[in-house]
C-alpha cells in the first residue's frame, strides 16, 4: 500500500482563515479600540508607547507600522503562542467550532479525533483540581499533600495559575469519573491517562501525585507531570515507585515539542527577549513565584531541536539553567546539537553544586532575578567539548594523548560539520579548537572534509551528506520517463522551496511549519507534501529505513512528476548548490510577492477614499510601511 499520511485539508485552512475571528483572538492580550476602518492598539510584537498595531476586520488581517509585522489569524496565532502551523490551525477550528477535515490519497488508518482526548484530559484535570482542593483541612493522604505543599512553599497563587492537581491514590477513582462522564474506554487509553493491565483490565497511569498540567495554550491541556507525593503509599513501594511519571506520547502530547509552562511564560519571554530553560516542574513553579516569569522547563525530555525553534519568533536568547553537578553538565552538554543551528544566541548557567533551581529561588527571594543575572555564563560549545574530554577521562585541565585527541577531534568536527551558517560555525571552530588545544585550521579541514567539499569551497548543506544515501540516489520509480522540474505545476519559488525540504529535511520541516509567513504563502500542494514528509520521519524516528522506504512511497503516490523533482533536488546537491541559500531566497522572494499584492490592495482602496478622510489616512500610513519593508 502507497504510504499517504493524512493531512489537514486546503478547505479547512481557507475556512480558519475566513472565520476564525482575529479581532476577537488579539483582543484576548491586546487592548484594541475602533479606528475607523481598523481596530488599533499596542503590537505585541515590539515594546512600543503609542500603537501602531492594526487589525482590519473586513479582510481578517494585522499590520504594524512600526514592526511591519502583518498577516493573518493563523499567522497571529503562530507567532503569539509559538504554535506551529497545523497546531494553529487546529486550535482556531476548534475555538470557533470549525469541523477539521484531512485529506489522503489512500487512507492510511482511522482519523483520530483530537478534541475528544484534550476533553478526556479537560475531565481529569478538573477532577485532579477537586481532590487538590480537599486538602485544607483533609486527613489521611490529604493531610500529607497539604503538608508536603507546605514544606515546598507553594502558593495558592502559583497552584491556580499552573493548574496543579492531585490524583487520589484510590484505584479506579479517575476511571469512574471518566466513564460517569461518557468518556469510552479506547478515549481514555489514547489520552495516556490510563491503561490496560495483562488481564485487560483499566488502571491509572497517575496515582498519589501532585499533577503538573502541562498546556498547548491558555485553555488546552496535552498531559501531565506527576510528582509521587511522601508518605501516601507505604515504604516499599516508595522505595521502587519513580518519583516523576510524565504522560507518554499521544495524538496531542509530544515530549519533543513541550515545554512546561510556555502559556504562563509567553508574555514575560517576548517582553524580556529571553527565556530560562529549566529541567524540572518544580523549578518553573519555584522560579516564577519570585518573579522570574519567563521560564519553562522540558518535559521529561532533552531539550530538541524543536524546542529552540518554538522560541525563534519570541525571543532572542535561551539560558539553559541546571544544576552544576555532573548530571547538569551532562544535560548541558546534551542541548549543543539540536540548537546549533537555532537562530538564536544560547548560553549555559550553572548553579552551585547542590542547588537546583527551585532552591535557588527560595534562597535569593525577590532578589533571584538579579542573582541570576550575576551567574556566570558558559558557551554551549564549550559545555560540549569539556563532556567528550570527561568522557575520555580527561579534566578541563588535562590535555590528551595524540590518539585519544584525534577522536575527539573527529567527533567534534562531525558536530560542527551540521552548521549552516558559515559565521557561526567559523566562530566555534576557533572555539572549540581553543579548548581542545589544537590550530583551528586543522579543525576547520575536519569540518570541511565531514561536509562534502574542500576547505574554501560553495557550502553544501549538512543534511545533504548525510541524507543523499544510496536508497535515496537510487531511482525511486523505475521505468518512470525523465521529466524536469520546470514540468512541475508550482511557481518557481514553491519549487525552489520543495527542492531544498527534500534534501534538508530534518532541518528545514521543523522551520517550515513554525514560519507563519512561509507555511501562508506555499502552494496548497507544498504544504500538504511537506506536512506528508513531516509525519513520515515523526512517526518512524527511529526507523531510517523505513523512512526511506516510506518516503519512496510517498513520491510514488504523487506520480511522476514528483518522483522527477526529488531526483532534480539531488542532482543539484551533487552540482554543490546551496540548498540553504536556495530556501532563503525562495522564502525572501514570498516574503516580497505577499508585500506586493498588499501593497497593491492598499493602494487600490485608497483610490477610492477621500484623501481627507481619516480611513485613507490610515491607508497613506499602511502605503508607507508596505514600501518600506519592500526595500529592506
Amino acid at each position: 500500500m502507497v504510504y499517504t499520511p493524512i493531512v489537514i485539508s486546503q478547505d479547512t485552512i481557507e475556512r480558519v482563515k475566513n472565520e476564525a475571528n482575529l479581532v476577537e483572538v488579539v483582543a484576548e492580550t491586546v487592548k484594541l479600540r475602533r479606528a475607523g476602518m481598523y481596530y488599533s492598539g499596542l503590537c505585541p510584537f515590539h515594546n512600543e508607547r503609542s500603537p501602531s498595531f492594526f487589525v482590519r476586520e473586513s479582510s481578517n488581517s494585522y499590520i504594524c507600522y512600526g514592526c511591519g509585522a502583518s498577516g493573518n489569524v493563523i499567522s497571529y496565532v503562530m507567532s503569539t503562542r509559538a504554535m506551529t502551523f497545523p497546531d494553529a490551525v487546529e486550535y482556531l477550528a476548534g475555538r470557533f467550532g470549525i469541523e477539521v477535515k484531512r485529506d489522503s490519497l489512500k487512507p492510511s488508518g482511522p482519523a483520530v479525533d483530537k478534541e475528544k482526548i484534550f476533553s478526556t484530559v479537560r475531565t481529569a484535570h478538573l477532577f485532579f483540581r477537586q481532590a487538590l482542593n480537599r486538602v485544607k483541612g483533609g486527613a489521611g493522604e490529604f493531610r500529607l499533600v497539604g503538608e508536603y505543599l507546605r514544606k515546598r512553599g507553594l502558593s495558592s497563587t502559583a497552584i491556580n495559575d499552573f493548574g496543579i492537581g492531585y490524583s487520589s491514590s484510590e484505584r479506579g477513582a479517575l476511571i469512574t469519573v471518566l466513564k460517569k462522564a461518557g468518556i469510552e474506554d479506547e478515549d481514555m487509553l489514547l489520552s495516556g491517562l490510563v491503561r490496560r493491565s495483562a488481564s485487560g483490565e483499566l488502571y491509572e497511569l497517575f496515582r498519589g501525585r501532585l499533577l503538573f498540567p502541562i498546556f498547548v495554550d491558555a485553555k488546552r491541556i496535552a498531559g501531565f507531570g506527576g510528582r509521587l507525593v511522601p508518605g501516601v503509599f507505604e515504604a516499599s513501594y516508595e522505595a521502587q515507585a519513580p518519583k516523576y511519571v510524565n504522560s507518554p506520547e499521544t495524538p496531542v502530547y509530544h515530549k519533543a515539542r513541550m515545554l512546561y509552562g510556555l502559556p504562563q511564560a509567553m508574555h514575560a519571554i517576548r517582553e524580556s527577549g529571553e527565556v530560562y530553560i529549566v529541567e524540572g516542574y518544580m523549578d518553573v513553579v519555584g522560579l516564577s513565584m519570585r518573579g522570574v516569569k519567563n521560564v519553562v522547563a522540558c518535559c521529561g525530555t532533552a531539550m530538541t531541536e524543536q524546542h529552540t525553534k518554538r522560541f525563534s519568533g519570541l525571543c532572542n536568547r535561551i539560558n539553559l539553567l541546571f544544576d552544576g553537578d555532573s548530571a547538569g553538565r551532562a544535560a548541558a552538554a546534551k542541548a549543543f546539537l539540536p540548537s546549533r543551528n537555532a537562530p538564536l544566541d544560547l548560553s549555559t548557567c550553572f548553579l552551585p553544586d547542590g542547588v537546583d533551581p527551585d532552591d535557588f529561588a527560595a534562597q535569593h527571594g525577590e532578589q533571584v532575578r538579579e542573582a541570576l543575572k550575576a551567574l556566570p555564563r558558559e558557551e554551549p560549545i564549550d559545555v560540549y567539548v569539556d563532556s567528550l574530554l570527561l568522557k575520555a577521562g580527561c579534566s578541563r585541565t588535562e590535555k590528551p594523548g595524540p590518539n585519544l585527541l584525534g577522536r575527539l577531534c573527529d567527533e567534534v568536527a562531525k558536530a560542527l560539520s551540521g552548521i549552516e551558517r558559515e559565521v557561526v560555525r567559523s566562530t566555534l571552530i576557533t572555539r572549540a579548537a581553543r579548548r581542545l588545544g589544537v590550530e583551528s585550521s586543522l579543525l576547520e579541514r575536519l569540518v570541511a572534509a565531514g561536509r562534502g567539499k574542500e576547505a574554501g569551497g560553495s557550502i553544501v548543506g549538512p543534511a545533504a551528506a548525510k541524507v543523499v544515501s544510496a536508497a535515496e540516489r537510487e531511482d525511486a520509480s523505475s521505468g518512470e520517463a525523465e521529466a524536469s522540474s520546470g514540468s512541475v505545476p508550482f511557481p518557481a519559488d514553491d519549487t525552489n522551496l520543495l527542492l531544498s525540504i527534500m534534501v534538508l529535511k530534518g532541518e528545514l520541516l521543523p522551520e517550515f511549519f513554525s514560519n507563519s509567513e512561509v507555511c501562508l504563502g506555499a502552494h496548497p500542494a507544498t504544504q500538504r507534501f511537506a506536512a506528508a514528509l513531516a509525519e513520515i520521519f515523526k512517526q518512524h524516528a527511529d526507523d531510517e529505513g523505513r523512512q526511506r522506504q516510506a518516503v519512496k512511497e510517498l513520491l510514488q503516490g504523487h506520480g511522476p512528476k514528483w518522483v522527477a523533482m526529488w531526483k532534480e533536488a539531488y542532482k543539484r546537491v551533487k552540482a554543490q548548490v546551496n540548498m540553504q541559500e536556495l530556501y532563503r531566497s525562495s522564502v525572501d522572494v514570498m516574503r516580497r510577492k505577499r508585500l506586493q499584492r498588499e501593497l497593491e490592495l492598499v493602494t487600490k482602496a485608497l483610490g477610492e477614499h477621500d484623501l481627507a478622510d481619516a480611513a485613507a489616512r490610515e491607508l497613506v500610513e499602511q502605503q508607507r510601511a508596505l514600501k518600506a519593508q519592500l526595500v529592506q
